[in-house]
């Protein structure tokens, strides 16, 4: 890993390893343009200086010989990523003209960056804070709509925003404790007490506002999570399949040949949602094999936030057991009759219950269109403000706690010296979440989880 203190020149591929149509080979440092007057020479020879944000096309050259007819792209400091001078050369994709770019540049006073270290560097040039870093990185790995989107408004910087209002919020309860204990006479009069609440109370429901948001962050992050229930033989692992188009689950005519559940990811519209095929629910079994597959099949309805009941009868309690379903678990349910290419009472197809054929695909267009419907109250809510990060909602719990501790005592006359103690305790909470405070070992963590030219 990278030494915190380093002000050298750096150098690395950004672009994936490998062969490839173009090639992109950066530096970052205070001899970057040293380097590049070294190795390149533009085609238009009249140029006596590069000018930030400008493209130029020329030559690399290894003494006198051409390795390659490159662009280099020009950023001084501060207006660049790192806040330091950035040159990102684009070369043709060759592995051989990659690795004599980048030699070149090491010979010539850069060092190999590790990894994350162009991103540290923005880090550390006040570029980003570490909830940003952390959004970038999401941002990377980002694998629906939902997802991307919320990273990308984290990485415009719009929690760290509110986490840095809270801050000065913070601060400000501060000066009026610190005031108190320089002048005890004038300490929080009735007044005084009434804006101090105000402001406290303010400050606690935002941070609870941004707890709350943390599973909802999960839920975009992992997938919506989608429970296909029943009793055994009806299906379940059929509609899976088909709606994975491949045989995940294995299927077969004998009753209970799903024990365990089985989840895959399904993609639809750019949205993530976690199918989960469950063992058949059964009333009577002495089976316990069946038993631990039905113990898991109702915690994974606990889990889900919608649930498919499918069954291969005209049943005509559906409506009962959609309604025990959100009266017990409190979850959407989606009513399925399958099979119905089967059944000898034809009924009219309609939204509840669906009508299908997990078999042949009757009637599957009908159910996404409930799956999405259903899933409008969690998409509608993917661009407010939302946490996703377990180490970030822990320090906001820690602050929580800080600050519920703090009213209570308050209410009772603590001294002003001890209530301003809690106040900085729940302002360190905040500082490490942004990074204003932090350590080494996070630091490394986060960063390492970066590529080398990033």
């Amino acid at each position: 890993m990278f030494n915190i203190d380093n002000n050298d020149t750096i150098t690395a591929i950004a672009t994936p390893p490998g062969i490839g149509a173009i090639a992109i080979i950066r530096i970052s440092g205070k001899l970057s343009f040293k380097i590049i007057d070294l190795i390149f020479q533009p085609i238009d020879k009249t140029l006596k200086t590069l000018k930030s944000r400008r493209i130029y096309l020329g030559y690399i050259y290894y003494q006198n010989t051409l390795i390659d007819k490159v662009l280099i792209n020009i950023f001084k400091s501060p207006n660049s990523y790192t806040g330091e001078d950035i040159i990102e050369i684009s070369c043709h994709g060759s592995i051989f003209i990659q690795n004599k770019i980048l030699e070149l540049i090491i010979n010539n006073g850069a060092r190999l960056a590790t990894r994350g270290e162009f991103t540290f560097r923005a880090f550390k040039n006040g570029k980003l804070d570490l909830y940003q870093v952390e959004s970038l990185l999401d941002l990377f790995n980002s694998e629906n709509e939902l997802d991307h989107n919320l990273a990308l408004n984290n990485l415009r910087g719009e929690v760290s925003r509110i986490i840095k209002n809270l801050r000065k919020k913070i601060l400000n309860l501060n000066t009026i404790l610190e005031f108190g204990i320089d002048f005890e006479d004038e300490y929080l009069n009735k007044k005084n007490l009434r804006v101090f609440n105000k402001l406290l109370g303010n400050i606690i429901n935002h941070i609870k506002y941004l707890i709350n948001s943390f599973q909802l962050g999960l839920l975009f992050k992992e997938g919506i999570a989608i429970a296909i229930i029943g009793k055994p033989n009806v299906g379940k692992s059929t509609l899976f399949n088909f709606l994975l188009k491949y045989d995940r689950s294995i299927v077969s005519n004998q009753s209970g040949t799903t024990i365990n559940y089985i989840e895959e990811n399904l993609y639809l519209d750019g949205i993530k949602y976690r199918l989960i095929d469950n063992a058949g629910l059964k009333k009577k079994t002495r089976n316990k094999l069946e038993l631990k597959g039905i113990k898991k099949t109702i915690e994974n309805i606990k889990k889900a936030e919608i649930i498919m009941y499918l069954t291969d009868k005209i049943n005509t309690k559906y409506l009962q057991i959609q309604r025990y379903y959100k009266y017990f678990f409190k979850k959407e349910i989606i009513f399925i009759i399958n099979k119905c290419d089967l059944l000898k009472n034809k009924i009219k197809r309609q939204s509840s219950p669906i009508l299908i054929s997990a078999k042949y695909g009757i009637g599957i267009n009908y159910l996404l269109d409930q799956i999405k419907s259903l899933s409008e109250r969690f998409i509608t809510n993917n661009k407010k403000t939302i946490i996703t990060k377990v180490r970030h909602y822990e320090e906001l719990k820690k602050a929580l706690f800080q600050l519920n501790k703090m009213k209570e005592n308050i209410q009772i006359g603590i001294e002003p010296d001890i209530l301003s103690l809690l106040l900085k305790e729940a302002n360190y909470s905040l500082d490490k979440i942004i990074g204003t405070i932090t350590n080494e070992e996070i630091l490394f963590n986060i960063f390492d989880s970066f590529c080398v030219g990033k």
